[in-house]
């Protein structure tokens, strides 16, 4: 019989907890006081602790820091009474296992005690898993930059837990890449993984496609279709650039992830839904929220934990390694006997700004390798365009003496940034890169 540690200072909550692990089988020991949690946990020895993050005496943070030191492998859930995520992901940091959330599921409980059991059951398997996830990361070839090798440990950290996670980075950072290796580090690798990509539903669509629907529930549903919730039902739902989402949309996937069920269209019958959610996008969700195109309360539901890649030009260490990887792919795919890159050419890859970032990259070595007669790759093979190579449009600023040097240079300013959208075609992303700007300082001074 597995033994289970109650650290809970409301009664009330502690005795219904210990009311359904007895009914499930499990044995319960329970604690009030923060302050009496190692003596009773050094002597009961109880295969997982669930632990409240406020307690009276010392909190829950704080006792988690113990247990570890005391037990690295030690299984802790937290109990949390608020809506705040700060705390938890500080104690997911820590090294807790999961947490839930007062007033809690009985099944998401059990279900996460059950999760929680396998991992120490099965502790061995895992670590050969990691070490099988280690070598696929690398064929991956992710990097091996300072950035990413701190993103990697986020992964690590994050995966085998349930909270949901924003991963936010420019087009061709590779978010899809990590949203996948999260996928693969999680205890949900052999469930489903469901991609959506939320910019290519029709409003009038969605429904169908994240709820399905009952055969004749409308003009053309001449079959039962299960939706995207139930499709990802036990495993991931990888959500696809989800600031492009309609509103409509936005508002039944928010609902969807606070009832954990979903009613096909023409259905009847609820089905409860258990899935882990990972979101990406390449914009800045705070600007999209202070447009109105984005649901400030579906961001802080999603909001669980945020991983944020660099662009390709901010991990230059990574160049070489990409441009040597996509080169050995490149020439086995067109059969090419190809070295390498000559000093120039790799200076140009080191000092080009790559505003499609990797898969920009992988374009233009693929060209030059369909191209190339020689044996080594130069400069003039490569198809990119140098930021110094760019043709800007000629300005000449207007004087105006009725008017204030701020006011000048306030208009000057406006018209350097419309001609700076216009020569990249609307691309804001290569547009702040050229005029060396934060995207957001870009959005800003736009508005």
């Amino acid at each position: 019989m597995h033994s289970i540690l109650i650290v809970e200072d409301n009664w009330e909550t502690q005795l219904l907890i210990a009311s359904i692990l007895k009914e499930n089988g499990y044995q319960t020991f329970l604690i009030d006081d923060g302050r009496k949690v190692i003596s009773k946990f050094n002597s009961c020895k109880p295969d997982i602790i669930l632990l409240d993050i406020q307690l009276p005496g010392e909190d829950g943070i704080s006792i988690l820091k113990k247990l570890k030191e005391i037990d690295q492998n030690v299984i802790i859930i937290m109990i949390s009474g608020t809506r705040g995520t700060k705390n938890i992901v500080e104690t997911i940091k820590l090294g807790a296992y999961d947490y839930v959330r007062k007033p809690f599921d009985q099944d998401e409980l059990l279900l996460t005690i059950e999760r929680a059991l396998k991992t120490q059951e099965l502790n061995q398997q895992v670590n050969d898993l990691k070490r099988k996830l280690h070598f696929k990361k690398n064929n991956i070839v992710i990097g091996n930059s300072p950035q990413i090798r701190r993103i990697l440990n986020q992964v690590d950290l994050i995966a085998p837990t349930n909270m949901s996670v924003i991963i936010q980075g420019d087009s061709g950072t590779g978010k899809e890449v990590f949203a996948n290796l999260i996928y693969k580090k999680s205890l949900r690798e052999n469930r489903p993984f469901i991609a959506l990509d939320c910019g290519a539903i029709p409003d009038t669509l969605v429904e169908s496609e994240l709820f399905g629907h009952e055969k004749g529930a409308f003009t053309g549903a001449i079959s039962s279709k299960a939706g995207k919730f139930e499709e990802a039902n036990g495993g991931t739902l990888l959500l696809d650039e989800i600031t492009n989402m309609p509103i409509l949309g936005q508002a039944k996937l928010l609902r969807v992830l606070e009832e954990k069920q979903t009613t096909r269209i023409g259905g009847r019958n609820a089905r409860k839904v258990d899935f882990r959610v990972i979101a990406t996008s390449n914009k800045d969700f705070l600007f999209e929220i202070s447009q109105g195109n984005f649901r400030e309360d579906l961001y802080h539901r999603l909001n669980e934990f945020q991983i944020s890649l660099p662009s390709l030009s901010e991990r230059k260490d990574d160049i070489p390694l990409f441009a040597q990887e996509f080169l050995n792919n490149a020439k086995s795919r067109y059969n090419k006997k190809i070295s390498g890159f000559n000093s120039e050419a790799m200076k140009i890859f080191l000092d080009y700004h790559w505003p499609g970032n990797v898969r920009e990259m992988k374009n233009v070595i693929n060209r030059a390798v369909v191209t190339t007669d020689s044996n080594v790759i130069q400069a003039q093979q490569l198809s990119i365009q140098r930021q110094d190579d760019l043709p800007i449009n000629e300005f000449h600023p207007q004087i105006d003496k009725s008017n204030s040097l701020k006011t000048m240079l306030k208009k000057y300013e406006t018209d350097i940034i419309q001609n700076t959208i216009e020569m990249t075609n609307g691309n804001k992303t290569k547009a702040a890169k050229i005029l060396d700007v934060n995207i957001r300082t870009l959005h800003r001074k736009m508005k």
